[in-house]
């Protein structure tokens, strides 16, 4: 079945990169008043280092984890001003999925990730599909939903589209609440004309997404965290793609089969 949806464009997909350094830990984000208090230096020149220690800058894709004492209010992002620190991306993202509860250290490590997906030719196996299907050239992900969840206006995310061979930048435009449990996170493709658009539309576990780039549109689906990237027109066979792309009920993609 299909929706439409205000924009009827969709997007992303990019190749998720794991993280070099330890991955911080529910733990290691602790509250203000359980961290460990500072005892001023007393050493000549040591001035201002206190101050110095008392935050972290953490940028998307940095490896660097943040010290055991700090708590979200205190480890600063440092590649978007309207949201600086950790406890800031998180207030937002809690207000827009009100009835779930975020972890500070799984969203700090997925921040640090440039892409929401990576190939994975085993998903195929997963997944009750026709030859047809199967082997029309679609690229099978491992999807991370919590990356895009902590996309914020002005965010960049990496959109690697691999039957392009290319790696495209997202830079996030709007978050839109839809208010029924879906969100749409829309935006653009950085260095390029304004018609290529991106779209992600994300609810209860399922994604559907697309990116018109210069060469072709692509669509992305996925349930939980398998899915695949898939040139659209091939979803159309025999027969001609209507554009703008329709929006499928994300609740019934065969992505979730």
């Amino acid at each position: 079945m299909m929706i439409g949806l205000t924009s009827a464009f969709v997007t992303a997909a990019a190749v998720t990169v794991y993280l070099m350094g330890s991955e911080p830990t529910a733990d290691s984000l602790a509250a203000p008043d359980s961290a460990p208090v500072q005892q001023p230096s007393t050493s000549s020149g040591a001035e201002g280092e206190g101050s110095k220690a008392s935050s972290q800058s953490v940028g998307q894709a940095g490896t660097s984890s943040p010290p055991a004492s700090l708590s979200p209010a205190e480890i600063e992002l440092g590649d978007n001003p309207d949201y600086p620190t950790l406890e800031s991306r998180l207030t937002e993202m809690q207000a827009r999925r009100e009835n779930m509860t975020f972890d500070p250290a799984q969203v700090l490590a997925a921040i640090q990730q440039p892409s929401a997906w990576q190939a994975d030719d085993s998903v195929a196996e997963q997944m009750d599909l026709a030859d047809e299907d199967r082997y029309d050239g679609r690229t099978f992900i491992r999807f991370n939903a919590m990356k895009v969840e902590t996309l914020m206006p002005g965010d960049t995310m990496e959109i690697p589209i691999e039957q392009a061979n290319s790696i495209y930048q997202m830079v996030v435009d709007e978050v839109e609440d839809h208010r029924d449990g879906s969100i749409t996170w829309r935006g653009h493709l950085q260095d390029f004309n304004e018609e290529n658009q991106v779209m992600i539309t994300q609810s209860d576990g399922v994604t559907y997404a697309g990116v018109f780039t210069p060469d072709a549109p692509y669509t992305i689906e996925a349930r939980d965290d398998t899915g695949w990237v898939v040139s659209t027109g091939t979803l159309f066979k025999g027969e001609e793609a209507p554009l703008p792309i329709p929006v499928p009920d994300i609740s019934t993609s065969d992505a979730s089969r």
